[in-house]
């Protein structure tokens, strides 16, 4: 009996012990977890934000284009003859340009808990950028806008204006003439290449002004008078070169002025419908549109000559020609604080309501090269401005010069832009020869 009773209390004792391991594993075990998880929180902890930064750019750009097709514009590619190069323009191509930034940053933080957290804040900015300049027509008046060419280099000034110049608003205003087509068909001169330019330097000093009209358009006379001249120009020296026109046809007036003749010339006819000594009225037809002579495609130069039916004697046509009913004429003068004319200067038209954007732009005439009317003495104008009230600006010397004017029904309106001091050296005022050159077989005028 005492050895099962031994035997009793030894499986006791062995159970005692055994839990006793179990319990002091189980609590190594928990102690060795817990320190296994505080030492990877560590190791999250130790690296706690990582923010990395994308900047996204997108630039849109919208070009429109157009191209305007009637005399001319300036700046777009105007189609007057010749043919005007618009960017002056001849004049500018209309162009729309809108750049867009999109700047997002991202931003990602990691911390321990295992929260992320995604910010983007973007900033967006635009820019605008807009340019349009609209054709001239004469069937509608619209007011472009854009910038004007940009002034070329100042020439030297050569003519001094006259002490005795006459009061312009005494002067009175002489439009003689209709217009040399019937209401059919064009009527009004080139923007691009009035009386006393020249291209902006891609044609020779014009002395007349072009009227764009399909081949064979009849020509009609704009005045009373007697055919002087009519069929080909190569022996009679009408224009720089022998043959400069081709064929032409010449009107002495009736009326006189300041006791001269009166001479109206039609260049670079395709036919002849008249002959010398025949007796014609004002629309009368004379002749048909061609390009014969020294030209670029079918249009009617016209000239104005005063005392005599020669090259040197023109006179501007803005200033003879009778404007369409409400419109007149801008006529004017340029001159610098030394009493000089100041040759080949920009000037600007504006609408009186929107003086920041131009409507027209020409150049004044050259020195020693075309003449100017004996009461205005202008050098330079606007032809057919539509009635209404108007600025005229140009910068020469350091200053730019604006001044209004008002337009009224068949009335010239003349402005005088004269500086009275200057912000720059003087200019070289040294006198020039006037210099007359010939015409190389290459080279075309209208």
């Amino acid at each position: 009996m005492l050895f099962p009773t031994i035997n009793k209390q030894i499986t006791w004792v062995i159970a005692g012990i055994a839990l006793g391991i179990i319990i002091t594993v189980a609590f190594v075990a928990v102690v060795a977890f817990k320190q296994v998880n505080g030492s990877s929180a560590l190791a999250v902890t130790a690296t706690p934000t990582k923010t990395p930064t994308k900047q996204v750019t997108a630039t849109a750009t919208t070009t429109p284009s157009g191209t305007p097709t009637n005399p001319p514009t300036v700046p777009s590619t105007a189609t007057p003859i010749p043919l005007p190069i618009k960017t002056s323009t001849n004049t500018p191509t209309p162009t729309s340009t809108a750049t867009f930034t999109l700047t997002p940053e991202l931003a990602i933080t990691f911390n321990p808990s295992k929260t992320t957290t995604i910010s983007t804040e973007p900033t967006i900015t635009a820019t605008f950028e807009l340019t349009h300049t609209l054709p001239l027509t004469t069937s509608e008046v619209i007011t472009p806008m854009g910038t004007p060419t940009p002034t070329p280099t100042p020439v030297p000034r050569t003519v001094m204006a006259p002490i005795d110049i006459p009061n312009y608003a005494e002067i009175e205003d002489h439009f003689w003439f209709t217009r040399p087509f019937t209401d059919a068909y064009k009527t009004w001169g080139s923007y691009y290449y009035p009386y006393g330019t020249n291209g902006r330097g891609q044609y020779l000093w014009h002395h007349g002004i072009d009227i764009e009209n399909p081949q064979g358009t009849t020509i009609v006379a704009v005045g009373a008078g007697t055919v002087n001249h009519a069929g080909p120009d190569d022996e009679a020296l009408l224009g720089l070169v022998p043959n400069f026109y081709g064929q032409a046809v010449v009107i002495e007036h009736d009326q006189r002025w300041q006791d001269q003749p009166v001479y109206t010339l039609y260049g670079h006819v395709s036919k002849v419908l008249v002959q010398p000594g025949q007796r014609v009225e004002a629309g009368d037809p004379i002749a048909e549109v061609g390009q014969a002579g020294v030209a670029i495609g079918p249009h009617l130069n016209l000239e104005i000559r005063i005392g005599s039916a020669t090259y040197d004697d023109t006179r501007n046509p803005d200033l003879w020609i009778r404007p369409d009913p409400g419109h007149g004429v801008i006529a004017g003068r340029v001159v610098d604080y030394q009493g000089y004319y100041v040759p080949q200067q920009l000037i600007t038209l504006h609408r009186a309501e929107a003086p920041s954007r131009f409507w027209r732009e020409t150049y004044t005439y050259p020195d020693n090269e075309v003449n100017a009317d004996e009461g205005y003495f202008e050098t330079f104008t606007f032809s057919d401005v539509l009635a209404g009230n108007y600025l005229l600006k140009t910068f020469f010397d350091g200053r730019q010069l604006t001044v209004p004017v008002a337009v009224t029904n068949s009335v010239t309106s003349f402005v005088l832009l004269q500086q009275t001091q200057s912000l720059l050296p003087t200019p070289d005022l040294s006198p020039t020869p006037p210099i007359r050159l010939t015409v190389p077989s290459s080279q075309e005028d209208k």
